[in-house]
């Protein structure tokens, strides 16, 4: 099927991007990697007047450690998976993004485009959830930073305003202590969507006590989410298998899952228990 006409915009900056979006409104589309905007031009779901590519914008293109990491909003995912510093600074989302989809998906899809269109089902939300991380959003007022927690709002929705840009991800450096697990679980092929996504990041002490725990949480709500009680739960207490059991079992009933073909919400709701107490309990070993 072919596509509708529009009008293609490759600005060289963030600046120009968010002018041109200004001029435009709501007459256009923000395209990164182009998966999800393709889909709904080819579905007729969006039939915008301009298209305003961030391809031609280097800025964005680049992953940087000084302090935090900063992934750009066009970096794809196979890039994330490639890259040495991440690897060292924050491996939970090079394993995340080496579970999106298929090889041609991860060369082309982009990990703030993936971001901005607030999936429920996304596979590095929960991962960049876990990890504390930050978007930089560009607009007509400058630039402003949302903590990723209140970043989506509910089906699709995001914390993105009127004329506004995701520019970058930001993850802040892990404490000595933190240990990182992720799990994508699947009812069919490993490329589809999940039935449950979990990441944790968990710092421990000396003692092996919690000092700070975070569970992104995806397919198991309208949005991306994290197990906030389930979290408060673990914090200030020795990890024990009991003590994980209550909060795998605590983190289920936060999640408000609806059935698909990957399962039912009961069964997506028992997914999540086991696959938080799994991660959990693996993260005692080290």
């Amino acid at each position: 099927m072919s596509l509708p006409s529009f009008e293609y915009k490759a600005p060289g900056t963030v600046e120009e991007a968010v002018a041109l979006l200004a001029e435009y409104g709501d007459d256009a589309l923000v395209v990164a990697g182009g998966l999800t905007v393709v889909i709904l031009l080819r579905e007729r779901l969006a039939r915008p007047r301009a298209l305003i590519s961030l391809s031609e914008i280097p800025e964005l293109d680049a992953i940087t450690i000084n302090g935090n990491a900063s992934i750009g909003a066009t970096v794809t995912h196979t890039q994330v998976t490639r890259s040495a510093d991440l690897a060292g600074f924050a491996p939970l989302i090079g394993e995340a993004c080496g579970r999106v989809g298929s090889p041609g998906i991860r060369n082309m899809g982009t990990l703030g485009g993936s971001v901005s269109h607030g999936d429920a089902a996304s596979d590095t939300a929960p991962a960049l959830l876990a990890l504390g991380a930050e978007a930089v959003v560009a607009g007509p007022d400058d630039l402003r930073t949302v903590p990723l927690n209140d970043f989506f709002f509910g089906v699709f929705e995001t914390a993105l305003e009127e004329g506004e840009i995701l520019t970058t991800l930001r993850i802040p450096p892990a404490s000595q202590g933190t240990r990182t697990r992720f799990k994508k679980y699947t009812c069919t092929s490993v490329e589809a969507f999940a039935a449950v996504t979990v990441a944790t990041a968990v710092d421990l002490d000396t003692d092996e006590n919690c000092i700070k725990a975070r569970i992104g949480l995806g397919s198991v709500a309208p949005k991306p989410m994290r197990a906030i009680a389930a979290e408060d739960l673990l914090c200030g207490q020795k990890l024990t298998p009991e003590l994980i059991a209550e909060a795998a079992d605590v983190a289920a009933g936060e999640t408000d899952p609806s059935s698909d073909g990957q399962g039912t919400s009961d069964y997506r709701r028992d997914m999540t228990r086991v696959w938080v107490r799994r991660l959990l309990e693996d993260t005692m070993t080290g």
